[in-house]
């Protein structure tokens, strides 16, 4: 595996961590109008099927958040006892469709902070083969195992097993793609480490396509704090490919809809 196609996994993780777990900032109203920049055809979001339980063992760490335990999840991950332990309450929560953004970064937060991605990685793998009809279990997995790479970057770690680790997390978004192409984090967290793809392996065109197609989608669907950064690393892309009027024109568009996005502003005063 060549070192250049491995290191655009540290570059990726930073760049999802950042855009995934970036401070909750206000909804914005939804507008009516189309993005004169987005293309493609729009996709109906799939509704969440029902899943089984999955039995997981693990052993307690650090004392879970609040409003991680706030959440009430769907899909479990433990049920062999009947108190479940703030591991279980961590994954329950990233895969839940009923948990807020908010809820979900407590969640990653508290799985961070104990270094959990292991035993993360392990409970998803097999929450995935337990309810195959789910896209929340492998495109949480694709997530933690981008987590446990840019651990391992920030430890000094070998940039071998990070690359392993980019490449099962991008088969991890693939699968979850194909049991629903409309998951919407498996679509954007691919995209958005597409987007660090070395250059000579031309992932440009295809990086807009999918933001783009990601953009007309969230027209459809309830307005969410995070769909703010689907504007800006759309308009990143376009900066990267020499095109600084199609990148303002992103970034303009995605204040309009998301007012407050600190991002947003950021980059339209910067570019």
């Amino acid at each position: 595996m060549r070192s250049s196609t491995i290191l655009f996994v540290a570059l990726a993780v930073g760049l999802i961590g950042g855009a995934l777990f970036y401070r909750e900032q206000p909804k914005a109203p939804p507008v009516s109008s189309k993005s004169p920049v987005a293309s493609g055809s729009s996709q109906p979001r799939q509704a969440t099927q029902p899943v089984k339980e999955v039995v997981i063992e693990q052993k307690q760490p650090a004392q879970i958040s609040e409003s991680v335990n706030a959440a009430k999840p769907a899909l479990m991950v433990s049920s062999n006892s009947t108190q479940s332990t703030p591991f279980s309450q961590a994954i329950d929560a990233l895969v839940s469709p009923q948990t807020s953004f908010k809820q979900k970064q407590a969640a990653w937060k508290q799985l961070r902070d104990a270094g959990e991605w292991d035993p993360a990685i392990e409970a998803l793998k097999q929450g995935a083969v337990n309810n195959p009809t789910s896209a929340a279990y492998p495109a949480v997995l694709g997530e933690a195992e981008l987590q446990k790479a840019n651990a391992i970057y920030q430890s000094g770690g070998k940039i071998n097993e990070m690359g392993i680790l980019g490449m099962q997390a991008d088969q991890s978004f693939d699968a979850a793609l194909k049991i629903d192409p409309g998951n919407w984090e498996a679509q954007f967290s691919k995209a958005a480490a597409m987007s660090y793809w070395p250059a000579e392996l031309n992932k440009g065109d295809e990086v807009v396509q999918r933001f783009s197609s990601l953009i007309d989608q969230q027209e459809t669907m309830t307005p969410q704090p995070e769909f703010a950064q689907t504007y800006v690393l759309l308009g990143s892309e376009y900066q990267k490919l020499g095109q600084p009027d199609k990148a303002q024109a992103t970034w303009q568009l995605g204040l309009t809809k998301f007012p407050g996005d600190p991002t947003l502003q950021n980059k339209i005063a910067n570019p």
